[in-house]
């Protein structure tokens, strides 16, 4: 049956306009055959080694639900078809000669959406629906632990320990496959590790990268086989010690109850996540460097830690001053609730104990500077980071002295380290995102008709990955009655707040694309002359 003459002109029309912005582009079909071909290509290589990587971390949760008899098609299924997605990449591609910034921006960004859409699929079989499945594995691999999940315990073992899992992997896992290829990206690398090593040196990069990136890891890993044991020795069983550990070194906070940790109502288990969170909360380069130099003095010799220590101290004693008499009438008690909550919420886990939310004003409000607050640089912390924090005081005291004397000139130091305009140029850019991407997601809910008290405290939460807000998205709630477009609109408050906002922001620019087509077309044209 012929096609009617309009609708020839019509699809016609529509060929024309996109091979106009194709050729614009400089794209015609003997450009894609020719990037096809080409075996160099560093962004391809990545997403086969992320893809790879997901199949085998799959093979974890499988693993628990033969032995707990769940469904194994839910994980049969993904680890097929990420290894037929990643292996072919492996084996045809090879990162290339030169990797441009842009190209490493595309793979950090694109890389969480990416784990993101493939670490769902064992949800929606499962049975929840593709929103709230795209929004519980975002929580998860950035570590926010915001849930959508009511009863906990009624969903299968297996999905459970995933979910955990998921905290662990996106604490530190995911950066790791990534090492063996970073000195092969030269400048762009060094652009990347920025993005995922908070704090961490990278001017030397081709030199240090690799060995800097494993003294993380060590750490990481080691702390985590650490807490495994301690909680095997509570007596909570081999399945809820993988995933509350899995949850803690990650600062993640998903549990596999609904009561969260105060389902174990054990106190050894909960002194056992203040010291994990505490420790996960710091620097890991702080750790290697005192067990390296088995020197305890290194950590208070660093200005971030003992500002990090302070902030803590002074908050859990303001709780137990405000909380003592009024619930709580045990000394012991008090100080454990207290200290279990600021440490968690300025980490952002989330962990919970009793719904803090119901603890009044005041202490909300020293609750939420924390979350904003955040941990330490080189963490697995979310927020601004408190490294941040004091870098803003001392341009904020700077300004304020220079109003008084403006022919002054003083430098600016942090542990003997004499700080650049850059360095606070990049401060500001980032809080500066902070504070408008809290404002637009704030905004946005509450034009949904969320109430303005949750809508905010759901933003900060998200934006700073610690997960639990206030009322019914409290520490013992759920994010599961808001509407499927708040859900999106946090999963990117997670997704933007994760990556530190700079690179989301930067993918979203004409600039960004114009630069990472131009680089392309430029390197074709060179590669086709050196043949």
């Amino acid at each position: 049956m012929r096609a009617h003459p309009m609708m020839r002109e019509r699809r016609n029309r529509v060929s024309r306009a996109i091979r106009h912005m194709f050729h614009s582009m400089g794209l015609n079909h003997y450009f894609i055959q020719e990037k096809i071909s080409r075996r160099g290509n560093t962004v391809a290589y990545l997403f086969g080694i992320l893809f790879l990587f997901l199949s085998i971390s799959m093979l974890a949760p499988l693993a628990v639900a033969y032995v707990y008899g769940d469904d194994m098609r839910p994980w049969i299924y993904p680890i097929l078809l990420t290894a037929l997605l990643g292996i072919p990449l492996l084996l045809r591609f090879r990162p290339a000669d030169t990797t441009r910034p842009t190209e490493a921006l595309f793979v950090v960004t694109n890389a969480w959406l990416m784990v993101m859409v493939f670490g769902a699929i064992p949800y929606v079989i499962y049975g929840m629906n593709m929103v709230d499945a795209l929004f519980e594995t975002m929580s998860g691999f950035t570590t926010t632990g915001a849930t959508i999940m009511l009863n906990i315990e009624s969903w299968p073992k297996s999905l459970l320990f995933w979910r955990s899992m998921t905290q662990w992997l996106g604490g530190a896992g995911i950066i790791l496959v990534f090492i063996t290829i970073f000195p092969l990206l030269g400048v762009a690398g060094r652009s990347l590790a920025r993005k995922e090593f908070a704090g961490m040196d990278v001017q030397h990069f081709s030199r240090r990268i690799q060995e800097e990136s494993m003294k993380f890891h060590y750490i990481y890993i080691g702390l985590s086989a650490l807490q495994f044991l301690l909680l095997l020795l509570t007596g909570i069983g081999v399945y809820d010690s993988f995933t509350v550990m899995f949850s803690t070194l990650s600062t993640g906070g998903f549990s596999p109850h609904t009561d969260s940790i105060a389902f174990y109502n054990n106190l050894g288990v909960e002194w056992i996540v203040i010291i994990f969170m505490f420790l996960s909360g710091t620097n890991f380069y702080l750790h290697f460097q005192a067990l390296r130099g088995r020197d305890l003095k290194s950590y208070w010799h660093n200005a971030e830690f003992r500002t990090y220590a302070i902030i803590l101290a002074l908050a859990s004693l303001a709780g137990v001053f405000l909380l003592w008499g009024n619930p709580y009438t045990d000394v012991f008690e008090v100080i454990t609730d207290s200290t279990f909550h600021m440490i968690s919420l300025m980490t952002s886990t989330g962990f919970a104990t009793t719904d803090y939310s119901l603890w009044g004003g005041a202490l909300a409000f020293v609750i939420f500077i924390l979350v904003v607050i955040g941990g330490s640089s080189g963490s697995t912390a979310g927020g601004l980071k408190v490294v941040r924090i004091i870098l803003l005081k001392k341009f904020i005291s700077t300004a304020i002295y220079k109003t008084v004397h403006p022919r002054a000139i003083f430098s600016i130091k942090l542990d003997g380290r004499t700080l650049t305009e850059s360095v606070f140029s990049s401060v500001m850019a980032v809080v500066l995102c902070y504070l408008s991407t809290m404002v637009v997601v704030s905004a946005a809910l509450i034009l949904m008709g969320i109430e303005t008290s949750q809508a905010i405290t759901a933003a900060i939460s998200t934006i700073s990955n610690a997960g639990p807000a206030i009322g019914e998205l409290g520490p013992l709630g759920t994010y599961g009655s808001m509407p499927d477009l708040a859900k999106i609109v946090l999963i990117f408050g997670m997704w933007a707040g994760r990556l530190e906002f700079l690179t989301v922001f930067a993918l979203m620019t004409p600039v960004f694309w114009r630069e990472l087509l131009r680089y392309r077309r430029t390197a074709d044209v060179r590669h086709h002359h050196q043949k």
